[in-house]
């Protein structure tokens, strides 16, 4: 059977030098005259061009060999490679051009040391992931937040038992007893993050780890946490702040009835670090934040560290 990687490969031929480099981490077609790369954090054009009756052709076949229907009344894509890359793509109406996105399964696995990061404050991180701290890393759209978490990851006790639970494996995770659990959405099988986030705690946790937080399951995953367990998540926001008003719009999203003052007290009394990442206009990546939130008195009491 053909696989995901092979169909891009054999039918977008011009874009296979841009598949087999390593320093690209986002291939990028906005139409088939219009592409675009991200190398090293930083975005540009390429002039490469490709038909657009080939695009529509790959495109089908990655959505029938993902068991996915792509048609005018199912004009949306997302599959991965084999590789644990990640395709996103659509199709017209809902777009003038075809248009598809490939995000490459980084090989890049540092580790804290190769952050510009004193010694003091690498200390201090590998404290957080050891204990019972729960944590969350946040930033926006490529910001690093799945490398550096990768990098804390290689921190854990190797005596605890890891729960992972993502979407798309893309933790690199090397504890000796782990279970890796990861969700499913298809006409047949249909397993949300929130029913593996509420199987973890029937697996014997001590630690739960969540690629990223993105829907009700934040609720899930705090009432986990506040129970004895401890672990950690990735998040999309603008600031350290922003991450836990962020966290409230999603436990809103599990309609638990709960007044917003009793959610946002919940959450204070869960989360314990907030680890903000940040890139720049040049494509660096950095941490701008760590905040330790302290308590709740109305508003989030945080201690800049």
């Amino acid at each position: 059977m053909i696989t995901p990687y092979e169909i891009l490969k054999d039918t977008l031929e011009s874009l296979k030098s841009l598949l087999f480099n390593d320093e690209i981490q986002e291939i990028m077609i906005n139409s088939p005259d219009n592409i675009w790369i991200e190398e090293r954090g930083v975005q540009k054009k390429t002039d490469i061009s490709i038909s657009v009756d080939m695009l529509l052709a790959s495109m089908e076949l990655l959505a029938r060999v993902s068991n996915q229907e792509l048609s005018l009344k199912s004009p949306l894509l997302e599959a991965r490679l084999e590789d644990g890359s990640r395709v996103a793509g659509a199709i017209p109406p809902i777009t003038e051009s075809p248009c598809l996105s490939i995000r490459k399964f980084s090989i890049f696995n540092p580790s804290l040391t190769d952050y510009s990061l004193t010694d003091e404050i690498i200390n201090f991180l590998k404290e957080i992931i050891k204990s019972k701290d729960n944590f969350l890393i946040s930033g926006g759209t490529s910001s690093g937040k799945t490398t550096f978490f990768n990098a804390l990851l290689k921190e854990l006790d190797e005596t605890d038992r890891i729960i992972v639970i993502e979407d798309i494996k893309e933790l690199k995770i090397n504890s000796p007893n782990i279970v890796r659990l990861e969700t499913k959405a298809d006409p047949q099988i249909n397993i949300s993050m929130r029913d593996l986030v509420k199987l973890s705690l029937r697996l014997r946790p001590d630690k739960i780890i969540l690629g990223e937080v993105r829907d009700a399951s934040a609720y899930d995953l705090l009432a986990a946490l506040n129970t004895g367990h401890s672990g950690g998540s990735t998040i999309h926001a603008n600031s350290a702040y922003e991450s836990l008003s962020r966290l409230e719009t999603l436990v809103l999203q599990a309609q638990v009835g709960w007044p917003y003052e009793a959610i946002k007290k919940f959450i204070a009394d869960t989360i314990n670090y907030v680890i903000y990442l940040e890139r720049d206009k040049n494509g660096h990546r950095s941490i701008k934040e760590i905040k330790k939130i302290t308590g709740y008195n109305g508003d989030y009491i945080m201690e800049d560290l």
